[in-house]
């Protein structure tokens, strides 16, 4: 598994170091830091076959049900991807969807705030992106780039950070508070 995720980011890698080459605000573009990459899966059986291949790469890993599916977190232990990716985000493909399987996106941590990164592809008029919202998570926006055929998603926090405030929310909830 680690080997084709390697391979896919390195053809995204490729595609990424073009569309900032061609960026207004190449520094915005060359400051955003990878730290995720998106893996969609045709169906649950694969889902937990590759869940069960990155089991033993991992020191942790956390699944969640969300919007219709299963979506596990997984951060490699010792390997790094590509870039130094160090998280594996496995998707289980919505029922009825017909979006392509494999490398789905990488996230990217940017170091400004949402308002900032907005005004920033803003700015690039050729470039197709849209700000995103997660409807089980309040208040967890982000901004996705589509090029040749992959995505990006620029975000001011990682998929940790939502993990936390998801377990800290769920807490809350056991607990009644």
């Amino acid at each position: 598994m680690l080997d084709e995720l390697n391979g896919a980011l390195g053809t995204y890698g490729q595609k990424w170091q073009m569309l900032v080459g061609g960026r207004k605000d190449k520094a915005f573009f060359e400051e955003l830091k990878p730290t995720a990459v998106g893996w969609k899966t045709e169906d649950r059986a694969e889902y937990d076959r590759l869940v069960a291949e990155l089991h033993d790469q991992a020191d942790t890993i956390i699944e969640k049900w969300m919007n219709g599916r299963w979506i596990a977190k997984v951060h490699l232990k010792d390997a790094k991807l590509v870039n130094g990716v160090e998280i594996v985000k496995v998707m289980q493909r919505r029922s009825g969807s017909t979006d392509a399987v494999g490398l789905d996106h990488v996230d990217f941590y940017a170091k400004t705030d949402l308002p900032h990164n907005r005004e920033v592809l803003a700015a690039e008029s050729d470039l197709k992106w849209s700000e995103e919202s997660n409807d089980v998570l309040a208040g967890y926006d982000w901004l996705s780039i589509w090029f040749e055929g992959v995505e990006a998603k620029i975000k001011s926090d990682t998929i940790l950070d939502i993990v936390g405030v998801e377990l800290k929310q769920l807490n809350e909830k056991i607990l009644g508070a």
